[in-house]
């Protein structure tokens, strides 16, 4: 399979003032099982700027037609037009957007838009005026937000809003709407590559199309790209929390959410759909969202389905699997979806139910502490990647070697004591023992060892990067597994 996607712009036509050309690929229409080439421009105006994607059939006059409609009304938020589609967004929500999935054509199906209506906002946040709106509401309302519409271009969808401020005390970063009857899920695979229903009803019966389930609307998007750009027999699905996959039926019974019981997960002959799970890198320090990955792990099997959990790295700037594409993946003005699929590829098979067992308050805090300091170790270690220990300045590697003294000793107390004995090793041992280090984070090592009591293991360390089955490798046993 190709795994590098080139997007500059190949043609070099004369183009109407204001309009640049940006770039050029092929998308994968899954329905037609063909190949569709797109150009994408930018498109300068007085009144602002618009990415404009022109689809075969559809040329740029009629794009530029259309973003001038958008741009001059104050009101409209979508293009609503047969053969268009488009949203309105702020340079910070666009941006925003961007960071998650860097392709205009996938913004602009997705439908996320910047609503700038006080009034439009305190509808959805007061479920249409079924209760009286809060000081908060009221402060969320006051300043444009992101709002994802869960059945894009629809009048009455559903839709998160991601305010553009939230009081500190508040402690969210995104708005349901109230008096939701059910769970919500943003279902990434159908939007983003605009399957019809027909087709998507499809997808849901056949258990040869691979269902990746992740956090939020950002990173079901960029997960979304694989079968957009790569052709990949894959669907995404995004939960708008850790919890929100399902609902409790009993003491220790979850039904999982409509939305994913619609799929098929076992056929007739015994074949099982494969389902990966990308949940934050944080995941396997943090038990109760461990605990909500497990559950749900536990809920899918009993459905039929071969699951895995795909783990992301420790590393700075790769939080989410948004963060790692952006990282590893974005190359300029092309990407490079091999790191993604590695990952993807070496995901763990859960083979069996797994459970979480909650520290107390002290040991949490101590669990915390250890997590920062492992992710500041990680850093560093990538600044310094690469450049000889000799060359290093003497303050960052006092710096370490205190810390990771107070880490050995126990104590504060231990880490001057420990800087001591290490500057009067010899060079080339204070190099090893550095280039051990690197090689073998000693602050991620501890947390591991401290969390084995209470997340398992297997989805940390070495067990999560070599994995006794990975997802790749289980292919060609769908059935017998």
């Amino acid at each position: 399979m190709k795994t590098l996607i080139d997007l500059n712009p190949k043609g070099d036509a004369r183009l109407p003032r204001g309009v640049h050309p940006c770039r050029e690929y092929q998308v994968f229409d899954h329905e037609r099982e063909s190949w569709v080439r797109y150009q994408e421009f930018m498109y300068e105006t007085a009144m602002g700027s618009a990415y404009i994607v022109v689809a075969p059939g559809k040329n740029l006059q009629e794009g530029m037609a259309a973003a001038d409609r958008l741009l001059k009304g104050n009101a409209a938020t979508t293009i609503l037009e047969p053969g268009l589609y488009g949203t309105a967004n702020s340079i910070r929500n666009h941006a925003d957007l961007y960071s998650g999935a860097p392709l205009t054509l996938a913004l602009a199906r997705s439908g996320a838009y910047t609503e700038r209506s006080i009034g439009r906002l305190l509808e959805v946040f007061t479920g249409g005026g079924r209760v009286q709106p809060s000081h908060l509401h009221r402060t969320m309302a006051d300043q444009p937000a992101l709002a994802f519409p869960y059945q894009p271009f629809a009048e009455h969808s559903y839709r998160r809003i991601k305010p553009g401020y939230v009081p500190p005390e508040a402690k969210l970063t995104h708005a349901t709407p109230f008096g939701t009857a059910r769970d919500e899920l943003f279902l990434a695979g159908k939007i983003i590559n605009r399957w019809s229903d027909t087709f998507y009803h499809s997808v849901l019966a056949n258990v040869n199309y691979d269902l990746w389930i992740t956090e939020g609307e950002k990173k079901a998007m960029c997960l979304a790209l694989l079968p957009m750009l790569l052709g990949s027999k894959m669907d995404a699905v995004g939960i708008p929390g850790v919890w929100m996959w399902g609902r409790k039926q009993g003491p220790d019974h979850w039904q999982l959410a409509p939305e994913l019981e619609a799929y098929r997960f076992k056929s007739q002959d015994g074949a099982r759909r494969r389902v990966g799970i990308l949940f934050d890198q944080d995941a396997w320090r943090n038990h109760r969202v461990a605990d909500a990955l497990l559950r749900l792990c536990k809920v899918l099997r009993e459905a039929g389905a071969l699951v895995f959990v795909g783990v992301i790295p420790p590393g700075s700037r790769q939080k989410g699997i948004d963060d790692f594409f952006a990282k590893h993946c974005v190359q300029g003005n092309a990407f490079d979806f091999a790191p993604l699929l590695g990952l993807m590829n070496r995901s763990v098979y859960v083979d069996q139910d797994y459970a979480v067992s909650y520290p107390s308050p002290e040991a949490s805090c101590r669990l915390k502490s250890l997590g920062e300091q492992a992710e500041t170790f990680h850093e560093m270690a990538e600044k310094v990647h690469g450049r000889p220990f000799g060359e290093l300045p003497p303050d960052v590697v006092s710096r370490v070697v205190l810390d990771v003294g107070c880490l050995l000793a126990g104590n504060e107390n231990g880490g001057a004591v420990y800087l001591e004995e290490f500057r009067g090793l010899p060079l080339e041992s204070q190099a090893l023992r550095w280039a051990e280090w690197l090689t073998h984070n000693p602050f991620q090592t501890e947390l591991d060892r401290q969390l084995d009591p209470f997340i398992p293991g297997m989805f940390r360390g070495r067990a999560a990067t070599e994995p006794r089955l990975s997802f790749e490798q289980a292919e060609k046993n769908r059935v017998r597994l």
